[in-house]
């Protein structure tokens, strides 16, 4: 079972005020979070090294990056 399809088990056991507030918390959010612009950034990042205008990097190349950023 996936990650969505557990939160979704969970959110239909919530009551119907609870899941109300929910949904209006999520539409709510006006800007993305950084985890979500860091998501987006990575995935024009990997469109453009499919299009060929950007190198590919290695999972060794990565590694060090985030070893280096640490």
């Amino acid at each position: 079972m996936s990650t969505a399809q557990i939160i979704y088990e969970q959110y239909k056991v919530l009551p119907k005020k609870v899941r109300e507030e929910l949904k209006s918390l999520i539409l709510k959010e006006d800007q993305p979070s950084a985890l979500m612009q860091e998501i987006e950034a990575g995935l024009k990042e990997v469109k453009l090294m499919q299009e060929g205008k950007l190198p590919s990097r290695t999972l060794d190349d990565l590694k060090k990056e985030l070893k280096d950023a640490q």
